[in-house]
């Protein structure tokens, strides 16, 4: 990911944390329930499954988290980002008076660093038991967007496979295999 194509995703990181404010009292609500890990769980495959620009499909999900959640703020950063520019990020965080709050690596299905997943919190603590399991989760989907993302600019490979393990993950969860 170019550094230019990063200020793209700023720009389309607040347009969609402004959509999803307007959806926090129902985030909020759903996000205690055990059956909704990630409340916007099955709209995020749909716009997977669509082959939506990833940086949007990207965005929603640290949107979504961030509200979830609450008090965070979550970036997805390639593995092949300026090095330069992520410790830019963790500057202005700490200038802003933002703490690490977690940082996950982010694997495909064949052991591949595709990127991490970080958050940043308004005061120092470490995520409780079911905000860990939100974020494997969030996790578990952004690398099965950047695969599919992969997937999708490889000539010739996409197929309709992507459609039927989209539909069994939303319905079995990450730990299933074929």
């Amino acid at each position: 990911m170019q550094f230019e194509s990063a200020i793209d995703y700023r720009t389309l990181r607040k347009e969609a944390l402004k959509r999803a404010l307007k959806g926090f009292c129902l985030y909020r609500e759903r996000a205690n329930t055990p059956q909704t890990l990630l409340a916007c769980e099955d709209h995020l495959l749909e716009l997977i499954s669509a082959g939506v620009p990833l940086a949007r499909v990207l965005d929603e999900l640290c949107s979504a988290v961030d509200v979830q959640i609450g008090n965070v703020v979550s970036l997805v950063f390639f593995w092949d980002d300026e090095e330069h520019f992520r410790h830019l990020v963790a500057q202005d965080a700490a200038h802003c008076g933002l703490y690490a709050f977690c940082c996950t690596a982010i694997v495909s299905s064949s052991e591949e660093l595709l990127g991490t997943f970080e958050m940043y919190c308004c005061f120092p603590r470490t995520p409780s038991p079911s905000e860990s399991k939100l974020i494997e989760r969030a996790t578990y989907l952004a690398a099965l967007a950047i695969q599919h993302h992969h997937h999708e600019q490889a000539p010739g490979n996409f197929s309709l496979s992507w459609k039927g393990t989209l539909e069994r993950i939303s319905r079995e969860g990450p730990s299933s295999k074929n």
